[in-house]
């Protein structure tokens, strides 16, 4: 990011809102533009400011800022989307605010991804639209995974690449067949084949997925302990999403 003081207008997300002074809100944000920026808004929690409705979290927004190095200045706000959709189911909002804070605390500032942009975009438009809550945070996790350089091999045995499996290895990352088994648990076809497909299917693409509620429940401990040992990502939400499961 340049040093040098300019006015921009970037569209980004809502991660966070951390109270400031006495009647204004330090807005952390995550702009395809600039990647996560933290943005000082005067006045926002006044009830007669103007900028207070398009500075909630959770909803996508038009800032016109003061572009800083370090903390930016809010001069004008405008809601693009609400995402109204997502805070009338309470398991929407939970995932919701999973998929937040991950941004929030394991996405670096001023590191502007487009890809990363887009998984956001996409993860709350599809908990917006309906799809199954769950069913969204398993495809994030993929993202939250693949983000953090794991790799999980959805193509055969992870010891021999036979097509014909039967489990998934906790261990080794992956499936496993009849040769291989082991001491592992024996998974059902649709279980093997949702692991599969929420690995090869892209969160815009949603739609293409119906998989079962108790699928998805018996992939989610799988996809949890993949996530906390591969990773050790550890976010205060998972205590919530442990409570709808």
């Amino acid at each position: 990011m340049k040093t040098t003081i300019k006015e921009e207008v970037v569209e980004g997300v809502i991660l966070k809102r951390t109270p400031y002074k006495e009647n204004d809100m330090i807005l952390h944000i995550y702009t395809k533009e600039y990647g996560k920026i933290g943005v000082q808004a005067r006045g926002v929690r006044k009830i007669t400011s103007k900028n207070a409705r398009a500075c909630q979290e959770m909803m996508i927004s038009e800032l016109s800022i003061s572009l800083k190095k370090g903390l930016s200045s809010l001069i004008k706000a405008s809601p693009v989307h609400y995402l109204r959709h997502i805070k009338e189911s309470i398991d929407s909002e939970i995932v919701g605010n999973y998929i937040l804070e991950y941004y929030y605390r394991y996405i670096d500032e001023n590191q502007p991804m487009e890809y990363e942009y887009q998984i956001l975009i996409d993860a709350l438009n599809a908990l917006d639209q309906g799809y199954q809550p769950l069913l969204v945070y398993l495809l994030f996790n993929v993202f939250v995974l693949n983000h953090n350089g794991v790799s999980i091999d959805v193509d055969g045995c992870v010891k021999c690449q036979s097509t014909k499996v039967v489990s998934i290895s906790l261990e080794d990352g992956g499936y496993l067949c009849q040769d291989h088994l082991s001491n592992h648990k024996v998974y059902s076809i649709d279980v093997l084949k949702a692991f599969r497909h929420i690995h090869i299917i892209p969160m815009n693409q949603i739609g293409q997925l119906h998989i079962e509620d108790k699928v998805i429940k018996e992939l989610i401990p799988i996809m949890d302990y993949y996530i906390e040992e591969y990773t050790g990502i550890s976010l205060r939400t998972k205590t919530f999403i442990q409570q709808i499961v």
